[in-house]
């Protein structure tokens, strides 16, 4: 029998994510392998010289599936030497939303056009109101703003007036925030498409069912099965390639000069895919986990 370690974070309560995750129990048994749950402050390891070492001893588990968005702990487990699907890399690139978007667009991948707010020491507006003057009109309005860490849309605001522009990069003190273009014609709409091992396997098309500008289900956006286009499915696969991902959600945008990659998720909401298109992801998942 193999043994799978999945890690959640600790801000989730045990029996919720497990709950959650029932599916993936029933699969892990179907296929002999025996899972145990652990949130990220439940493993405990340490830098020690030039080593990682674990409280625990060696952690004697086959494969790791990390739920989590803490990437340092992915690297530690990784550096003991246990196999992290996906790998730390991955997590480094992709929940910061500043280091995603400059590695696409290094690998020629399409993105919306992305200014990342200079860094400053101490916040003084008047030491970046040039630069965002530039980047309002080079983007035009409206505009989107992104924090760089955020799910399910935190963190994502569509801002229609200069004095609103400079009014939230004033809320969060300039740390952290990107400007981005507002792709109109995709707004409320996006697509999902699900990659495992440079295919996809699934995909969804989200629509805002409030208006929001926002298409995410946890904001009341409505799901349906949809097949991507063949432009959709390379950019994905090429997407999830340069991150380093085993497997990955990339969320896309249609603009009028062609698809957009708009997010590569790590650890976004896989029971969709199973409840809205019956594609059982964690099957796939599990396979990946027992694969060497």
């Amino acid at each position: 029998m193999k043994n799978l370690l999945v890690v959640f974070n600790e801000s989730i309560p045990d029996e919720v994510f497990k709950e959650k995750n029932a599916h993936l129990i029933e699969v892990a048994k179907k296929n002999n392998v025996a899972v145990t749950f652990k949130s990220n402050s439940e493993i405990y390891t340490f830098l020690d010289t030039n080593l990682v070492r674990s409280f625990s001893g060696k952690y004697n588990y086959d494969c790791c599936l990390f739920f989590d968005h803490d990437a340092y702990l992915a690297k530690n487990l990784e550096m003991l030497g246990m196999r992290v699907i996906n790998c730390a890399r991955s997590f480094l690139l992709c929940e910061n939303k500043a280091n995603m978007y400059q590695e696409l667009i290094a690998n020629s991948i399409s993105i919306p056009k992305t200014f990342i707010l200079p860094a400053q020491n101490q916040y003084k507006r008047e030491g970046i109101e040039q630069f965002v003057n530039e980047a309002i009109n080079e983007l035009s309005l409206p505009l989107v703003i992104k924090t760089w860490y955020g799910v399910s849309g935190e963190g994502v605001f569509l801002v229609k007036r200069k004095d609103d522009v400079f009014a939230v990069i004033d809320k969060f003190k300039g740390e952290n925030i990107l400007l981005q273009e507002y792709i109109g014609e995709s707004a409320g709409t996006d697509v999902r498409l699900f990659v495992i091992r440079g295919k996809v396997v699934c995909a969804l098309r989200r629509e805002s069912a409030n208006g929001n500008f926002r298409s995410n289900a946890t904001l009341g956006g409505k799901l349906t099965p949809y097949i991507p286009t063949v432009v959709e499915t390379k950019l994905a696969t090429e997407a999830t390639k340069v991150m380093g991902c085993d497997y990955a959600v990339v969320d896309m945008l249609r603009s009028v000069t062609g698809s957009l990659v708009c997010e590569v998720n790590t650890t976004a909401n896989i029971s969709n895919f199973y409840n809205v298109a019956g594609v059982d992801i964690y099957e796939m998942l599990i396979k990946l986990c027992l694969k060497k």
